[in-house]
């Protein structure tokens, strides 16, 4: 369900670009919120239900200001600057790259062809994120906000996935003597991963 929501606040988004309902964008907000914060607002915990009612108020304002699209013009800047930064700062001497640190957690040491393959997706995903980035900055000045919609709603989740997918069936052509789990265990292990750094 939480992921339902989350997963929901783009396609809202895109709709409400496509059809000139700027209400549909408020709603995104607060799903994405309720997404968020939906093991707290179960519990019924005060404190997720004050944010929310927070969160909600503020989304109700920037759709009654107008200016609900030019306030989400910014976590497609911001979300792929956080990842930059993430797996960047990972790439740095003296630090393990992230890929390289999910792969040893995961199934113990790695060779040093695997350890250098890591390091390369771990580089290849910062350009990913930086390209993400640098389009979600530069599209809006467009002032098309169907063309905006279409890459920071629709074809970066899009390019994500089919890289992500791309990357593993890659993994087991190149490393072919390697164990390589199936493709929901791996998920799985990306998702569980605990890398500190």
């Amino acid at each position: 369900m939480p992921i339902a929501l989350i997963i929901l606040y783009p396609l809202l988004v895109h709709l409400s670009v496509v059809t000139d309902v700027p209400q549909l964008q408020v709603a995104a907000i607060i799903c994405f919120a309720c997404g968020l914060l939906f093991k707290g607002l179960q519990r019924g915990n005060k404190i997720a239900w004050g944010v929310l009612g927070v969160i909600s108020l503020v989304a109700l304002g920037f759709g009654l200001l107008d200016i609900t699209l030019y306030v989400l013009y910014l976590p497609p800047i911001l979300l792929p600057l956080l990842l930059l930064f993430v797996f960047g700062r990972t790439l740095l001497p003296g630090q393990e790259p992230l890929v390289t640190a999910i792969g040893e957690a995961s199934r113990g040491p790695l060779s040093p062809a695997m350890r250098q393959y890591t390091r390369r997706i771990t580089q290849f995903w910062c350009g990913v994120f930086l390209v993400m980035m640098l389009w979600s900055m530069i599209l809006p000045w467009l002032e098309q906000p169907e063309i905006w919609s279409w890459f920071t709603n629709i074809i970066n989740y899009g390019l994500v996935g089919v890289l992500f997918v791309g990357e593993f069936i890659l993994r087991k052509y190149l490393f072919p003597e390697h164990n390589h789990p199936g493709f929901v265990e791996y998920l799985r292990i990306v998702v569980q991963a605990n890398i500190r750094h």
